[in-house]
């Protein structure tokens, strides 16, 4: 119940916590135990450190499911164990995968279970078994226990068996025809009539292969389009970029979150520094960490936990948000820096301004490490060209220009004149001794979702300037969204692209491409595509509007004799018809339907994660197996065997794999030179007459940091990048220059005006991506079953709103990615917290699965960037209104998450 004399409200959650955390708390538990424990297994947990017995008892006639349920079977001595890692966040927790026969289970002594450990355990042991830890699945046709637990006897990554909410919940996703997760899609399908209707794969592929083969002859490379992840394994991104970037060469092509190919952070890559250069002994050797943009908490918790927080680094913040890491920050004697959204390129010129105002920049790095004038010549990119500068230019650029005067900075970023003086004495005087402090810079979307290009380069120029890049406890690196599995089969066809700027050629911006009418065939992967990108709204009724063009098919078409048995000419002749139409063909591949599945013509099954054999490295470049451990259901087909059949049949060679295995050697050869290098391993199995998979495998969990050498007839990883040499001519770091001046008008363009408000977006620790797990998961979809806004208190006020309220974010003035202005809109639940300073709103950035009616991305603009065409996801803004009292008011818990 909710206490309404209250500002926020008492839920029946809080009251329970309270209660447990006293008991807790008579038992000499401390605050940080009592929040672990409960974020691994609720009030059980707690209880069971506390010496309560809380174990339910089946009923007597539950049977073996509500025995597996309410005791958590051991597994057996003999069971089956293979090693994998998180399918979740950039951090890629190490995890050991258990599966046996229904019927038999281990025994509490170690002599009789497959952990060899003394059961019971002490709950943080590590080796200690949630309920969400376990599942059954079928395997060859049996019913089989699944246990899904981090590996507790790593030293890497998630040390001792840590792991997030999202980690510990990974069972709970696997195939189960008796729970949440029965909607998997089994079957190929195609409209018919306006429904979806099971075909058979051999359909399937020939109505893909003849539908692309004949856009491809009338229309041109130019109409066929792919819209795909960018991290879902090696064995898969190869295949598919291999289709679509070397045999089709579309530049119609983009990855993941972005409408276009290219770096995500070109500042960075403009300074010759990879995105992924530093190694989590960095970050826990750091004395001080400038986080630019990046909840660490919510969305890399163990990188936070079991590096960042036992290092001991002083953190500088920089969110426009009051998170948990940035409470956490101001407590260990760090700050919180809370500008303006868009604002940070001004911000990290004026810290710089002040470093060198001071003289504390590290002067023997510069000289040494960075490009003189003449070495800068010798740089051909264009970017490089127009925007690098060595550090005396560099220099003359951040002094020449007086809004970087702290006091300038302070009217246009909100951060006061003596906080940025602070940060930059805090991240580069020196020590008494002369001595310079160990700094880091960390930064995420935060920070790049704003001005890309001018964000990235002001961060990379800071960094310089302290000294950090290819140094223990002093890099430059993203923090990471997704792990990293991208191997692409082909560079992407920039000389196809129509789009420019200033006489330069960039990747084609897909979205505007579509938006347009150009497109005739576009095939999305493993995406919602519309509610994932900037003017979600615009884009989703340009394309549908498209779709609808020209006629539909129908039973008689598809099936003309009466019966089950498909007319694939007919069909295609349906299709052709449409793409004469000028419509737009849409095949969406994925192993939930989701909102973009109403705007499919065709649907494919996928099988993800734990039903083939894939592998990937993660955030510090820690390459693993991914392993096999039961069968996708019906039948769903790993994504690169779905595109190697169409390839096949469309004519293209050097797709007829056998399995995942020779698909990973094979892209051994594109990692050559680049940061995922791992072509060493693939050698080294060859030479001992051994699979590549095989090989990794007996890597574990520990894997191995790519780029990997071979030297002395071992394989050696790269700990971090750029200890020697930065990616660069010369091999010596550039200082990109961000100008706030190339962006304030956009910033002027985009800022909110009258009654409206900020819209920012952030990830929460509960929930990944669009929710496509997360819904199916009650452990985490119960604590936010709907989109949240938080809302400052003084805002909410003069809005009449609290905590729990429905609200309505509508913002009349989008522009589009055509130039254009639209109407965008989305709706939420509040969430009243001074987490966000007056005039900021912020909502889960992908909530819903798509739905566009719960898409904080529809109030943010579909104009990208013009040097890199990305997004500026954290630019969104709209007028807030109550429209009346949620179904959650009383059910949700509203209490702050930002408590250290």
């Amino acid at each position: 119940m909710t206490d309404k004399n209250s500002d926020q409200g008492t839920s029946e959650r809080d009251i329970i916590d309270a209660s447990l955390w006293e008991k807790a708390k008579s038992a000499g538990m401390s605050r940080r135990n009592f929040l672990a424990l409960t974020a691994l297994g609720g009030s059980a947990a707690v209880l069971a450190a506390c010496g309560v017995d809380s174990t339910p008892v089946p009923s007597p006639d539950s049977g073996p499911a509500g025995d597996a349920i309410a005791r958590v079977p051991l597994p057996p001595v003999g069971a089956k164990m293979v090693t994998t890692a998180c399918d979740y966040c950039s951090v890629g927790c190490g995890y050991k995968v258990y599966t046996w026969p229904v019927g038999s289970a281990g025994g509490n002594s170690a002599a009789f279970n497959a952990l060899g450990v003394d059961f019971p355990t002490n709950v943080l042991s590590g080796s200690w078994i949630s309920p969400n830890m376990h599942n059954v699945v079928e395997i060859d046709g049996a019913d089989h226990n699944v246990v899904v637990m981090p590996d507790w006897e790593t030293e890497v990554v998630n040390v001792r068996g840590d792991h997030s909410v999202r980690g510990g919940t990974l069972a709970q996703k696997l195939y189960n025809k008796n729970n949440q997760t029965s909607d998997r899609l089994q079957h190929p399908q195609i409209r018919v009539d306006g429904e979806l209707t099971d075909i058979s794969w051999g359909d399937a592929t020939d109505i893909i292969s003849g539908i692309s083969s004949y856009v491809l002859e009338k229309h041109s490379e130019m109409a066929w389009g792919m819209k795909m992840y960018s991290y879902a394994y090696y064995e898969n991104t190869y295949a598919l970029t291999k289709l679509a970037l070397k045999a089709i060469r579309t530049p119609a092509w983009a990855p993941h979150d972005k409408p276009a190919a290219g770096p995500d952070t070109p500042g960075l890559s403009d300074a010759g520094i990879n995105a992924f250069s530093a190694a989590y002994e960095d970050w826990k050797g750091s004395e001080t960490i400038f986080l630019s943009g990046v909840s660490l908490y919510e969305s890399k918790s163990i990188l936070f936990q079991e590096w960042i927080s036992q290092g001991g680094a002083r953190l500088v913040v920089v969110n426009p948000r009051k998170d948990y890491t940035a409470a956490f920050a101001v407590q260990r004697g760090g700050m919180h820096l809370q500008p303006e959204p868009g604002t940070d390129t001004v911000l990290n010129n004026s810290i710089a301004r002040v470093i060198m105002e001071n003289g504390w920049e590290d002067s023997e790095f510069i000289r040494d490490r960075t490009v003189s004038e003449s070495e800068l010549g010798e740089e051909t990119s264009w970017r490089r060209k127009m925007f690098g500068a060595t550090f005396e230019q560099y220099r003359d650029f951040i002094m020449s220009d007086d809004v970087y005067l702290p006091e300038n900075a302070e009217k246009i970023t909100k951060v006061p004149a003596d906080q940025i003086r602070q940060a930059a004495k805090m991240m580069a005087e020196p020590k008494p001794d002369g001595s310079r402090p160990k700094t880091s810079l960390m930064l995420e979307k935060g920070n790049y979702w704003a001005h890309n290009y001018e964000n990235s380069a002001s961060l990379a120029s800071l960094g310089l300037l302290t000294g950090a890049g290819g140094r223990p406890g002093r890099v430059i690196s993203r923090g990471g969204g997704h792990q990293r599995g991208m191997i692409s089969g082909a560079g992407y066809p920039k000389d196809k692209s129509p789009d420019s700027y200033k006489g330069n050629t960039i990747e084609l911006n897909v979205d505007r491409w579509a938006v347009e009418g150009n497109l005739r065939f576009m095939w999305v992967i493993g995406s919602t595509w519309f509610s994932a990108m900037g003017a979600s709204n615009h884009l989703a009724q340009a394309v549908n509007a498209q779709i609808q063009k020209g006629p539909r098919l129908t039973r008689a078409d598809a099936f003309p004799n009466g019966g089950d048995q498909l007319d694939v000419n007919r069909v295609l002749e349906n299709l052709k018809a449409r793409v004469d139409a000028d419509s737009m063909i849409l095949v969406h591949q994925e192993i939930y339907s989701n909102a973009l599945t109403s705007s499919a013509d065709m649907l494919l099954p996928a099988a993800p994660w734990g039903e083939e054999e894939f592998a990937r490295m993660q955030a510090e470049r820690r390459l693993r197996m991914y392993s096999k451990f039961m069968n996708p259901p019906g039948e769903a087909k790993p994504d690169w065997w779905i595109i190697a059949q169409v390839a096949q049949k469309m004519g293209f060679e050097g797709f007829d794999w056998k399995d995942s295995n020779e698909i990973f050697e094979e892209a051994a050869e594109r990692s050559k030179g680049g940061v995922h290098d791992y072509s060493a391993l693939v050698e080294m199995a060859r030479s001992q007459g051994i699979r590549a998979h095989d090989l990794l495998r007996t890597l574990g969990t520990t894997g191995i940091q790519c780029p990997i050498k071979m030297e002395n007839g071992e394989l050696v990883g790269t700990v971090r990048i750029h200890e020697d040499k930065f990616g660069t001519a010369t091999g010596k770091a550039v200082f990109p220059k961000g100008d706030w001046n190339d962006v304030e008008p956009f910033q002027r363009q985009f800022a909110p005006q009258g009654d409206e408000l900020w819209v920012t977006n952030m990830r929460m620790n509960e929930h990944w991506q669009s929710q496509f797990d997360d819904a199916r998961i009650p452990y985490r979809w119960e604590r936010f079953p709907a989109n949240v806004l938080e809302i400052n208190p003084a805002d909410a006020a003069s809005r009449s709103i609290e905590s729990g309220d429905d609200v309505e974010v509508v913002n009349n003035d989008v522009l589009t990615q055509t130039g254009g202005k639209t109407t965008g809109r989305f709706k939420a639940v509040a969430y009243v917290t001074d987490q966000v300073p007056p005039g900021v709103t912020c909502g889960y950035f992908l909530f819903g699965q798509g739905q566009l009616d719960m898409a904080v991305n529809s109030v943010a603009p579909g104009q990208a960037d013009p040097i890199n065409n990305r997004y500026r996801y954290k630019l969104g803004k709209g007028v807030v209104t109550r429209t009346g009292e949620s179904e959650f008011k009383h059910t949700m818990s509203f209490t702050p998450r930002n408590l250290t």
